[in-house]
């Protein structure tokens, strides 16, 4: 099983005004836990699997690879492509490195850590990925950012409709693992994908764009799987799971083996960067240093 990193740097780099420490943040609470995060994922899946693939553009090779040196299998710099998007859209990355892949694949973010293999079961779905996002909370946090598209957007594919009227709401999963064997399957999600923004770059400015990845990569996803009849393997079938569940550090690496730490929120909680920063050190400390080294002399 091949694992895939991708990072396009747009959305992370500097903008007009922008103070140089807040580069490359990406919600967390300072810019050096971002890279503490990837400099642990890439280091932990390299531990437990043979092919782990780096997919980027040119800015994001020379932050992983040219600088922070991380050991990267494999390194497709093709996100270059996308620099003509709004850097809002940043689930786009992730998927068209989805639509690259030609075998079996898991893709991973990169603040996904883990300390054992994933099981078989996961390894040999057709279709893969974290968890599910269902139930009363996610429907109303999907809502309110699906619905402005509704009634703004030209076009949206219809399928994403007939699974709301089927679920009496929306149901869609989370992607911090996202992956399986069906590559054709991701090819034709991709392109759905790609079309229901490109048919809409008119209107993106009368929708909250920051989060409109949970709309057109996890709810579309989802929603694609359910009208092909295709089922899903889950990481975690609990459907009353809720993301800070997989955030937990105590049990590592004894009692637990994954942590994914999406969204600002956990992204900024103490316990959790200082976490972060102690498995760093304690599992990869020639690694941290190098890192740390980097970050007093301005180079990251």
């Amino acid at each position: 099983m091949k694992i895939v990193h991708s990072l396009w740097s747009k959305p992370g780099r500097r903008k007009s005004g922008q103070r140089f420490e807040d580069v490359n943040r990406c919600g967390w609470a300072d810019k050096k836990y971002n890279y503490f995060s990837w400099v642990l994922s890439c280091h932990q899946f390299l531990r437990f699997y043979d092919e782990v693939e780096l997919v980027t553009d040119a800015a994001g090779y020379d932050l992983l690879i040219n600088r922070l040196e991380l050991p990267y299998t494999s390194v497709k710099v093709v996100l270059d492509d996308l620099n003509d998007y709004h850097p809002d859209l940043w689930a786009l990355g992730k998927i068209y490195a989805y639509s690259l892949q030609d075998k079996p694949f898991l893709h991973v973010d990169g603040d996904v850590f883990i300390w054992r293999h994933f099981e078989d079961r996961i390894h040999n779905a057709s279709l893969a990925c974290q968890s599910k996002e269902e139930g009363v909370h996610f429907n109303r946090m999907y809502s309110q950012v699906f619905l402005p598209m509704l009634q703004h957007f030209e076009y949206y594919p219809e399928v994403m409709d007939r699974s709301m009227r089927k679920n009496d709401g929306i149901k869609a999963v989370n992607a911090g693992i996202l992956g399986g064997c069906n590559t054709d399957f991701f090819k034709k999600y991709a392109d759905e994908a790609f079309r229901f923004i490109d048919r809409n770059l008119n209107h993106l400015d009368k929708i909250d764009l920051s989060l409109s990845s949970i709309i057109f990569e996890q709810f579309l996803f989802s929603a694609l799987i359910e009208e092909s009849g295709e089922t899903i393997e889950f990481y975690n079938p609990d459907t009353t799971v809720l993301l800070n569940h997989f955030a937990e550090y105590t049990g590592v690496p004894e009692k637990i083996g994954y942590i994914h730490t999406p969204g600002s929120t956990l992204k900024r909680n103490k316990q959790l960067v200082d976490a972060l920063d102690y498995r760093l050190q304690t599992d990869h400390p020639e690694a941290y240093y190098k890192t740390m080294n980097l970050l007093r002399t301005n180079q990251i």
